[in-house]
């Protein structure tokens, strides 16, 4: 029953590794945009930081549960790497359901709330002069903490079995 849980979370990384992708396309062009209109045109824009900043953060978050889907996390295992591969499972295991799910949980539910209150306020981003709505930038936050949540959870599941691809087995 898990199994094909897993692949629609390992889809939906993928999904938003592309949407990642795209927003890297977009920061690429937001940044020639300004250079122009600033250098050339002597007209630099309101938005472009506040583009380039929003490109990122969603560039950042979208790539995450891809990066931990395909192991090319950094990781400091000098200490686990020790063990057997099974002992390992079971650290990864142990240490994604104790320490890292609750802590995206609370930061994804603390994002959700933070959306939700700047929808219903309308709030502006207070620190831009050009002055977007913010709750967009904070759903995009909140979707990219969920997705990582929802892929350290498949990524739990595949340590309990002992069917994880970031473990070298012999």
């Amino acid at each position: 029953m898990l199994d094909p849980l897993c692949a629609v979370i390992d889809r939906w990384s993928v999904i938003l590794v592309w949407v990642a992708k795209l927003c890297l396309v977009g920061l690429i062009g937001v940044t020639l945009c300004e250079v122009f209109m600033r250098y050339v045109l002597n007209a630099p824009t309101l938005w472009s930081t506040d583009i380039a900043y929003m490109l990122n953060g969603a560039l950042f978050l979208f790539a995450t549960a891809f990066t931990l889907q395909s192991g090319a996390h950094i990781r400091v295992d000098f200490f686990s790497a020790r063990f057997a591969p099974r002992t390992q499972d079971w650290i990864n295991f142990v240490f994604y359901l104790a320490v890292v799910a609750p802590a995206l949980a609370w930061i994804g539910s603390v994002m959700a709330k933070r959306c939700w209150r700047a929808y219903e306020s309308g709030e502006l981003d207070p620190m831009s002069s050009w002055a977007p709505l913010i709750w967009p930038f904070y759903l995009v936050l909140t979707v990219g903490v969920l997705s990582l949540l929802l892929q350290v959870l498949a990524e739990a599941v595949r340590h309990a079995r002992g069917t994880s691809t970031q473990i070298k087995r012999g």
